[in-house]
């Protein structure tokens, strides 16, 4: 819900929040009691102490996603252990918070030719480190209150104690954090705080725009307009609000988390678009509010993943699933219609 609100001001701010509300998350569940004494005290008395996790890399993404587990394939960067201490090597791309964030929870491979199943470790690493750099700032259609940083790891030293759990156990924390810490969800939330914004400016420009001497809301293409638009919205707060729920159960269903986030998007979407329509070539102009939401929501069909892997996940997680049989007639002729019966 606060996603939600903060994205209905601004995209890019809500994205920079969650980031951090995501991670914090992440770190109240996968780090150590003495990582917790010690960093959640900085984060939460610093009022600009943003987040980030670099993951994406130049050479990997959906990769790491899937996740692609052919030895050696997805994340590159590389952290060896030195002692007491690991060096990390390698770049990230395209990262939220990217310049921005004071601290990064980092995705690492420790073993450079292995699966990323048992190879991927994870550090939280200080923006002050030497060796440590963001040589460029992406500039972007949309999301353009947040940074997305290119952020370079050279001989960047971390002590042990900051090491996430378990040496080359890190890739099922990367699950966690997408599907049972809600950041999916989250995600979908945002976006949908960018099409309520749309819905709720097409509304009044209804009521005060006169076409064919009257509000273009007496016309009924427009009526019906704002009634699918309306649709989407209830529909999509109600499927995220579900998908909340569903995260926080004992044995939950997986595959809501991933398709929550695809359907909001792609809902979030077709509600600026039909605002675009419903403003035509006004709507267009840069004077004016809709295209940015517009651009704004274009960009979550690839943030927390793309719609596509997403898809392909949650598939993965239905098939997985036991298969229920609810009524013994229709169960059996399905069965002989399956054999070709």
């Amino acid at each position: 819900m606060c996603g939600e609100c903060i994205a209905y001001g601004d995209l890019g701010v809500a994205v920079a929040f969650d980031q951090t509300w995501k991670i914090m998350t992440a770190i109240a569940n996968l780090c150590n009691e003495e990582q917790q004494n010690r960093w959640i005290p900085r984060i939460m008395e610093d009022d600009e102490f943003l987040l980030g996790i670099p993951v994406t890399e130049p050479l990997s993404g959906s990769d790491n996603l899937l996740p692609y587990d052919a030895p050696g394939s997805g994340v590159q960067m590389l952290a060896k252990r030195k002692g007491d201490k690991w060096l990390l090597n390698g770049t990230k791309r395209y990262i939220s918070n990217g310049g921005l964030a004071k601290m990064y929870y980092v995705l690492a491979r420790t073993d450079p030719d292995g699966p990323l199943s048992t190879s991927l470790t994870g550090f939280l690493v200080p923006s002050d480190v030497p060796g440590f750099s963001v040589p460029e700032v992406w500039d972007k259609m949309g999301q353009r209150a947040v940074q997305n940083g290119t952020l370079v790891f050279e001989g960047v030293e971390i002590p042990d104690r900051d090491r996430v759990g378990d040496i080359g156990a890190s890739l099922p924390a990367v699950g966690a954090l997408l599907l049972g810490f809600g950041s999916n969800i989250q995600a979908g939330a945002t976006v949908l705080g960018v099409a309520q914004r749309a819905y709720d400016l097409s509304h009044q420009y209804a009521h005060e725009r006169i076409q064919g001497g009257k509000p273009i809301i007496e016309h009924d293409i427009q009526r019906k307009r704002l009634v699918r638009m309306a649709m989407k919205l209830q529909a999509t707060r109600s499927y995220l609000w579900y998908a909340g729920w569903n995260c926080k159960q004992q044995d939950f269903d997986r595959k809501h988390a991933s398709m929550s986030k695809v359907f909001a998007s792609e809902e979030s979407l077709a509600v600026c678009v039909e605002a675009l329509e419903l403003w035509g070539a006004t709507g267009y102009m840069k004077k004016n509010p809709i295209e940015k939401l517009l651009r704004d929501a274009i960009s979550f069909l690839h943030s927390d993943g793309t719609n596509d892997v997403l898809s392909l996940k949650a598939a993965t997680f239905m098939t997985q699933q036991r298969l229920v049989k609810t009524d013994k007639r229709y169960s059996k002729r399905v069965a002989e219609a399956a054999l070709g019966q």
